[in-house]
């Protein structure tokens, strides 16, 4: 057996570009503590498909954004929202937006590559202008909140691995994790 065997090749990155896209994934993945600024926040992430580029399989290619909630002028969280609503918000407008009413919303991406890990990066989103036909997909959409869902059942047991590890890296599993009771085998010991 060789490595190759085994293992699955990443896509090559993405032209840098706009592309149209479809929201078909928010993930509310909890608390994140943040090495560089020593503090901890909300991370939320964005899944969207590219119609337009297929995979290997002729699925539409997916890339995702991670954001720390925020509700700071300037903040990019503001800046993504704003960028996916053609408007301008500020921390108050922001407190009763649901995340989960972006899913199949259709927007611009503009796609850049790190030069050092060769992935994409979605640097900023913005809304379809008026006239341009709306991309299409077929990919079900999919929301999931650690504050609303838990860390089992359908919903966790649907979710990609990549996001469930996510998950699993949060403050709120974290804590779960240490409150449940381990789960030791009983042994067959004479008293």
């Amino acid at each position: 057996m060789k490595l190759k065997d085994i293992m699955k090749p990443s896509a090559p990155p993405l032209d840098e570009k706009t592309y149209l896209a479809v929201v078909v994934g928010v993930y509310e993945v909890g608390q994140h503590y943040n090495e560089k600024y020593h503090n901890t926040g909300h991370k939320l992430i964005f899944q969207f498909d590219i119609p337009s580029v297929k995979d290997a399989d002729g699925k539409p290619r997916q890339l995702s954004k991670w954001l720390t909630v925020g509700r700071k002028k300037g903040c990019a969280f503001l800046e993504f929202l704003g960028g996916l609503d053609n408007k301008s918000y500020t921390a108050e407008d922001i407190l009763d937006i649901d995340p989960a009413n972006y899913l199949g919303r259709a927007c611009q991406v503009r796609v850049t590559i790190n030069k050092e890990t060769q992935r994409n990066n979605i640097e900023n989103v913005m809304s379809l202008p008026d006239g341009i036909p709306a991309p299409q997909t077929d990919t079900p959409h999919q929301w999931y909140s650690v504050e609303e869902d838990g860390f089992s059942g359908e919903k966790w047991d649907a979710l990609p691995d990549w996001v469930r590890d996510a998950c699993m890296k949060s403050e709120q599993y974290q804590q779960e994790a240490t409150e449940q009771p381990l789960d030791m085998p009983k042994e067959d010991c004479p008293i």
